[in-house]
C-alpha cells in the first residue's frame, strides 16, 4: 500500500500541495471543526439528518488527512467516522466546497498470534503486535472467568484469531476476534464468536459474564447497525452505527446495565441523550428522548433495568423512536452483538453452525499449538481506496 501511496502523494507534492495529518479533538463538533478552518457552515446543513448524525460519531481520536495548496488553501479533507468509512470535504474546480461519504482507505489481514505467558497476557501481547486494543479485548474476554493474578504461570500459552485493519501501514480501529483460547496448568479455556456476534465456551454457553438487556419492553426493531452499506437508489455510502426501537412517545427507556452516566444533555443530531459507562468498558447511548427521569444528572450511578427516560422524537428524527448505541472506546458496536439471549443454548441449524466454526477454530488452535509462531499471516486482503485529485471519485486496486 505505501508504494501506492507514494505514487499518488508525488504529483501534490510536485505542484506545491502538501499532505498534514491531525487528530480530532475531543468533544470538538462538527460545526465547531468547519468554524474553526474557515469553511461554510452550509456543509453541515446540506446533509440530510443521517448523514448529519454520523457527524456526531466521529472517534475522538480519529487520525484525519488535509490536503494544502501551496498557497494555503484546503484542498480537501478526509475524516473517519468508523472503521469503514469517512467524511470526504473537497474543493472543486470551481472553487466550491462539497462534502460526502467514501469508502475508508485500508487493508485487512487476518492474522494469529500465538505466544507464550513471561509477565501478564495484556503485556505480552502488546509485546507481540503492539496493539494496545487487541491486548485489552483479550483481558476483557477472559475477565472473570481466569484469575491473571493467581491462575496464571510463566510458560503458559495462548492464540488468537482476528481480523485487523491496517491503514498507512499502522493499526486502524479495534481488531475484530474470531476466537481466543489459553492453556493454564494443562486446561484449555476457549472462546468462539457464534454468527450472532456473540462470544461462547466450547460447551455453547455464552461466556460474556456481563451481560446486557434491551432497553424497552416487546421491543420492535425498525433499523439495524451497519457501518458501511452502498445505497442502490441514492448511489452513495449510508452507515447506521446502532438500533432504533419504534415505540410510542412516553415509553419507558431502561438502562441495558449497570454503570454510570458519562452524559445527560443535547446533542444536534440526537437531540436528548443519556450515555451511561459500563464496568466493562462499553458506553450505551440512549437518543432522541422526550425527556429524562427526574433526578438523571451526569455521574449518576445506574443499575439495569432502572427507568432513565421517555421515548420521544428529539434532535434529527422523522419520529417518535429510540436509537440505541453501543461504543467500545469510541467504535461503535453492534448493540444486539453484547444482548442476553432469550433462551440459553443453540437448537436444530444454529447448533450445527456453531459445532463447524467450533471445530474450524479448534484446529488453527491445535495447529498453532505445535508450530508455535510468533505470529502468522492466514489471508492477505487488499481492498485499497484511494481518492483522485481531479475527479474525487473513490477507486479500488
Amino acid at each position: 500500500m505505501g508504494r501506492y501511496l507514494w505514487l499518488l502523494l508525488l504529483p501534490l507534492f510536485l505542484f506545491g500541495s502538501s499532505v498534514k495529518t491531525f487528530k480530532w479533538n475531543n468533544g470538538e463538533s462538527f460545526l465547531h471543526f468547519l468554524e474553526h478552518k474557515k469553511l461554510p457552515l452550509s456543509l453541515y446543513y446540506s446533509m440530510d439528518k443521517e448523514d448529519q448524525k454520523l457527524t456526531e460519531d466521529i472517534p475522538f481520536s480519529a487520525t484525519c488527512q488535509m490536503l494544502i495548496s501551496n498557497k494555503k488553501i484546503i484542498e480537501q479533507i478526509l475524516i473517519p467516522v468508523n472503521d469503514e468509512l469517512q467524511l470526504q470535504i473537497y474543493l472543486t474546480k470551481k472553487k466550491k466546497y462539497h462534502i460526502r461519504i467514501i469508502p475508508i482507505v485500508a487493508e485487512m489481514y487476518h492474522e494469529v498470534l500465538y505466544t507464550e505467558i513471561k509477565t501478564a497476557p495484556y503485556d505480552d501481547i502488546l509485546k507481540s503486535t503492539g496493539s494496545k486494543n487487541l491486548a485489552s479485548t483479550f483481558v476483557k474476554m477472559f475477565k472473570g472467568r481466569v484469575n491473571f493474578k493467581k491462575d496464571i504461570k510463566p510458560g503458559d500459552p495462548l492464540v488468537i484469531v482476528y481480523n485487523q485493519q491496517y491503514r498507512l501501514g499502522k493499526y486502524f480501529s479495534m481488531p475484530e476476534v474470531s476466537g481466543a483460547m489459553m492453556e493454564i496448568s494443562g486446561k484449555r479455556y476457549a472462546v468462539y464468536k457464534h454468527t450472532d456476534g456473540r462470544y461462547y465456551d466450547a460447551k455453547g454457553a455464552q461466556y460474556e459474564k456481563f451481560l446486557f438487556k434491551l432497553p424497552i419492553r416487546n421491543a420492535r426493531i425498525t433499523s439495524r447497525f451497519t457501518k458501511r452499506r452502498y445505497h442502490p437508489v441514492l448511489h452513495r455510502y449510508r452507515a447506521h452505527v446502532g438500533v432504533d426501537f419504534g415505540a410510542r412517545p412516553g415509553t419507558q427507556i431502561l438502562a441495558t446495565g449497570d454503570g454510570r452516566v458519562c452524559f445527560c444533555g443535547y446533542s444536534n443530531g440526537y437531540g436528548k441523550t443519556i450515555k451511561i459507562r459500563h464496568s466493562n468498558g462499553l458506553t450505551s447511548l440512549y437518543a432522541h428522548q422526550k425527556g429524562f427521569k427526574a433526578g438523571i444528572h451526569m455521574g449518576s450511578k445506574i443499575k439495569q433495568g432502572e427507568l432513565i427516560g421517555y421515548v420521544g422524537s428529539t434532535g434529527l428524527s422523522s419520529g417518535p423512536h429510540l436509537h440505541f448505541g453501543m461504543y467500545d472506546g469510541s467504535t461503535p458496536i453492534n448493540p444486539l452483538s453484547v444482548m442476553k439471549k432469550k433462551t440459553e443454548g443453540f437448537t436444530g441449524k444454529e447448533y450445527r453452525q456453531f459445532v463447524a466454526i467450533r471445530s474450524k477454530l479448534d484446529k488453527i488452535f491445535n495447529e498453532k499449538m505445535k508450530t508455535k509462531p510468533v505470529r502468522h499471516k492466514l489471508v492477505d486482503f487488499q481492498n485499497t481506496y484511494y481518492v483522485d485529485k481531479d475527479t474525487f471519485k473513490a477507486k479500488v486496486f
